[in-house]
């Protein structure tokens, strides 16, 4: 798309009390004001969850207003189109979709504006489509009147996987015979050497799913290649197994030597065992080898492989893995917002009162300028990187302020519904308290010319 199209939205509402003899005159709210929306088609690529056909397009509205009141946060919202990711695997639900737009921004201020959103997703089937957050949104204001020139950059996606333990047997093929066979592939492992056996039947044993892959042959290896953060192996210790190697990554690299040797007995192992694990790879795609390395005299030289557990942990960000960058392919145009003067207020007055009814991470007041967040609930903080040139008359609070506001309000960034009567009662309210009170002080006035004072005085006697 080769520009911008463009529309603008904006809500005056007038109130007439027909019970009174005023018309009271609402001005909207900040979320009210003229909105301009600015869509873009942007192209994503890169990451595992876009399909294999390729870079993907995505349709982005940016929506801001064109002027905001000073101290007044100015939203910055991004509004997604369908979705062009696809799940890389099967994912239990409780996972998450995270969306961050990063735009420039001039002129009070100068540093760059993150809009960041999220959405929980369902259980994913490999190949299914991620739904997309609602519109995310960063906000920033000032204590100054001037203008802010605002210029959309890169989207980008990432997906939290949930934290998650699977465990893969040893054989996806009951039909596989006792017989030795050679290099053959089940799911994630590959079995590699001509004297690896299958073992079924081994429900007196107990091991996984009654079955196990054994090889007595040194240099006999098997190799599991996974996406996640960890992988355990398991498998029998007892008196017939011995050593075994262990290296990760492609030509591997050797890792440490491991001793499975237990004096149990052969009729009564010890099984399910964890033989080895590891937990705290960084998330991705991974590739680790076992070799047996027993000496060929040993009478403990068998190497045994029950089953993998593929092992997520919890995390706290999208990882690289998953990591789509979505472009603008023209030429970004900057959009200039106006700051103006807010009405006076005799409340503010008091020196000590900080609170804005905002919640500020950040006060550069030195500049003018207020930074904003959400503490992760989808307003973005900048980062600053303009040169301070005044000394603020106070010193800021460090200690956040926070006001719960109602739909339409400055904190929401959302224009009231259609219908709203709020700003109609507040009005209708306060010319009812206006007049009562008008009233009471007449009635007052009128009792005191009317009646004579009584002078009583306390007899003696």
């Amino acid at each position: 798309m080769s520009g911008w199209a463009i529309k603008f939205r904006g809500v005056l509402t007038v109130s007439a009390l027909a019970a009174c003899t005023a018309v009271v005159l609402l001005p909207p709210a900040p979320g009210a004001a003229d909105t301009g929306h600015y869509v873009y088609e942007y192209t994503c690529a890169g990451g595992a969850l876009l399909p294999a056909t390729g870079p993907q397009t995505i349709m982005v509205d940016v929506s801001l207003p064109t002027s905001v009141k000073v101290g007044e946060r100015l939203p910055l919202n991004w509004t997604l189109s369908k979705s062009p990711l696809a799940s890389s695997a099967a994912f239990k639900a409780g996972g998450r979709l995270v969306a961050t737009g990063t735009a420039k921004v001039t002129g009070l201020w100068e540093g760059t504006l993150d809009s960041t959103g999220g959405k929980d997703q369902a259980a994913l089937a490999k190949g299914g489509p991620l739904e997309l957050p609602a519109p995310i949104a960063g906000s920033v204001a000032t204590t100054e009147t001037g203008k802010l020139t605002i210029t959309p950059g890169d989207l980008v996606l990432g997906f939290i996987p949930p934290a998650d333990k699977v465990r893969v047997n040893d054989t996806d093929d009951p039909a596989e015979g006792p017989a030795g066979t050679a290099p053959h592939t089940h799911g994630p492992i590959a079995y590699q050497g001509t004297s690896w056996f299958y073992a079924p039947n081994r429900s007196t044993y107990g091991d996984y799913q009654d079955d196990l892959h054994a090889t007595a042959a040194r240099d006999d290896s098997a190799t599991v290649t996974f996406v996640g953060t960890g992988l355990s192996y398991i498998g029998e210790r007892v008196e017939t197994v011995g050593e075994f190697e262990v290296s990760m990554g492609t030509p591997p690299v050797l890792l440490e030597k491991v001793n499975a040797h237990d004096p149990a007995p052969e009729p009564t192992p010890k099984a399910q065992q964890v033989l080895w694990s590891k937990t705290d790879l960084p998330y991705g795609e991974h590739t680790v080898t076992f070799k047996n390395v027993a000496p060929a005299d040993a009478t403990n030289k068998v190497m045994a492989v029950d089953a993998f557990d593929l092992i997520t942990r919890e995390l706290s960000a999208p990882p690289d893995y998953f990591k789509t960058t979505c472009k603008y392919t023209g030429t970004s145009k900057p959009v200039t917002v106006e700051i103006v003067p807010a009405p006076d207020d005799d409340d503010d007055d008091d020196e000590d009162d900080d609170g804005d009814g905002q919640i500020t991470d950040g006060d550069d007041s030195a500049r003018g300028v207020i930074v904003l967040s959400g503490g992760g609930l989808g307003h973005g903080a900048p980062t600053a990187t303009a040169t301070v040139t005044r000394t603020p008359t106070r010193t800021p609070s460090r200690t956040p302020q926070v006001r719960v506001t109602p739909r339409g309000g400055a904190q929401t960034g959302e224009a009231p519904g259609d219908g709203t009567a709020a700003p109609l009662l507040i009005g209708y309210g306060t010319v009812l308290t206006a007049a009562g009170i008008a009233g009471g002080l007449v009635r007052r006035r009128r009792l005191q010319g009317t009646e004579p004072a009584v002078h009583v005085e306390e007899g003696r006697g």
